[in-house]
C-alpha cells in the first residue's frame, strides 16, 4: 500500500513548491500517474490478498474503492480549476492540498485491516470534507451544511464506535486477519441484530 499512499503524500509538496502557472498542471497530471499506479490492485483474486502489514492491506473488495479514490482527485482537479480562478493562489494551494489529504486519508480507510483505526480514519475524513464544504460549498447555506454534515455523521458513528468495543470484549481482537482464528461467539439472536444495525448505522447515515 505504501506503492500508492506514498506518492500520494508527495502530491503536498509537489502543491505547495510549484510555482503558480503550473501548478495545476504539475499536480493533475501527477495525481493521474498515481491513479494508473492503482490500476494494478485489480489483477487479485480472493485468495489472495496483497499483505502489505498487520495494519494495511487489499482484497478483491477494497482494491476498487481505493482505484476509485485515486482517479475522483484529478477529476476533481480538473472540474474545480474554473470555480478557483478567482480565488488566491494560497487559497488554491490549501484547497488542493485539502483533496490530497482526503484521498490519503481515503487510501488509508479502504485498507486498514483493523476496525478501530478504520474507524479513526472514517472519522478523520471529516476534517478536509467539512473544510471543503463550507469554505468552497456553492451555495450560501454552506456553513449549515457542513454543521449537519458533521453532526449527524459524528452522531450515527456512535454505534459503531460501541459495536466496535463490543466486538473488541467479545473475540479479543478487531484484525480482519485474526478474526478466522478466532471463535466467533456470534448466535441468531435479537441482539446480534442490534449490534449488526449498529455496524451499519454510520455508513446508512
Amino acid at each position: 500500500m505504501l506503492k500508492i499512499i506514498l506518492p500520494s503524500i508527495m502530491l503536498l509538496p509537489l502543491t505547495w513548491l510549484s510555482n503558480n502557472k503550473n501548478m495545476w498542471i504539475n499536480v493533475t497530471s501527477y495525481s493521474f500517474m498515481i491513479s494508473l499506479l492503482s490500476a494494478m490492485l485489480l489483477w487479485q483474486n480472493d485468495m489472495n490478498i496483497l499483505n502489505f502489514s498487520l495494519l494495511f492491506s487489499t482484497d478483491s473488495l477494497s482494491s476498487p474503492l481505493i482505484i476509485l479514490t485515486t482517479w475522483l482527485l484529478p477529476l476533481m482537479l480538473l472540474a474545480s480549476q474554473n470555480h478557483m480562478k478567482k480565488e488566491s493562489e494560497l487559497n488554491k494551494k490549501f484547497y488542493i492540498s485539502m483533496l490530497v489529504t482526503l484521498q490519503i486519508l481515503l487510501i488509508m480507510t479502504f485498507s486498514a485491516n483493523e476496525l478501530i483505526l478504520f474507524y479513526i480514519l472514517f472519522e478523520a475524513t471529516l476534517i478536509p470534507t467539512l473544510i471543503i464544504i463550507t469554505r468552497w460549498g456553492n451555495q450560501t447555506e454552506r456553513l449549515n451544511a457542513g454543521l449537519y454534515f458533521l453532526f449527524y455523521t459524528l452522531i450515527g458513528s456512535i454505534p459503531l464506535l460501541i459495536a466496535l468495543i463490543y466486538i473488541q470484549n467479545l473475540t479479543g481482537t478487531l484484525n480482519f486477519l485474526l478474526f478466522p482464528l478466532t471463535l466467533m461467539p456470534f448466535n441468531q439472536t435479537w441482539s446480534n441484530n442490534i449490534l449488526w444495525l449498529a455496524c451499519m448505522m454510520a455508513f446508512l447515515i
